[in-house]
């Protein structure tokens, strides 16, 4: 059985899964080719559709892939493959956050390649989460950004609400995975 392909069909704005099937059906129109292991636990009704969702997963090499993830209240319980740290890059990437310590605030943009593609999104509100460097048990601050806003601005502002946020070396910023790539831009002056 694990040489079958199977297709995994989904609503492209909450990632809710539709159906499942060894064959394409044109009746929707996004959907995710993947393996009969990645599907089995639906096929024999061990696990159930509304505790999944599609969205975009780490892989060993660092790429992120769309694939079927634990909804887990929505995504926001913290696994490895489902939560990317944002730190600092030279790269061009889809989604940037900037530490702001003059304006004493985050900026959250997103590239201008990327807000052409906004139907790639699978979700209408974004999360991230502040959290200590040293402890990422220790939840600092939830961030909720609504991704209509995001993609019509230039970027958005949100001003910190503790001191702990003014010292970028004592915290960590992390986000559900919804994005491919990200990165840390920090301005001190």
């Amino acid at each position: 059985m694990s040489n079958l392909t199977h297709y995994v069909y989904y609503d492209k704005k909450s990632g809710h899964i539709h159906s499942i099937g060894n064959e394409e059906d044109k009746r929707y129109e996004h959907g995710i080719r993947t393996t009969f292991e990645e599907v089995e636990n639906f096929l024999n009704l061990k696990w159930k559709f509304k505790d999944y969702v599609v969205g975009y997963k780490n892989q060993q090499d660092g790429t992120s892939i769309l694939s079927i993830v634990p909804s887990t209240d929505q995504g926001f319980a913290f696994k490895n493959n489902v939560f990317e740290w944002i730190t600092e890059t030279n790269e061009d990437t889809e989604c940037t956050v900037t530490w702001n310590s003059l304006k004493k605030e985050w900026q959250f943009s997103l590239s201008d390649e990327f807000k052409l593609q906004s139907d790639k999104v699978l979700t209408p509100k974004l999360v991230f989460f502040v959290t200590l460097e040293t402890d990422f048990d220790f939840l600092i601050r939830t961030i909720f950004i609504d991704t209509q806003d995001l993609i019509s601005s230039k970027y958005l502002p949100i001003p910190f609400i503790s001191v702990v946020e003014t010292k970028i070396d004592k915290i960590s910023i992390s986000s559900k995975l919804v994005f491919q790539t990200y990165k840390l831009r920090i301005v001190n002056e």
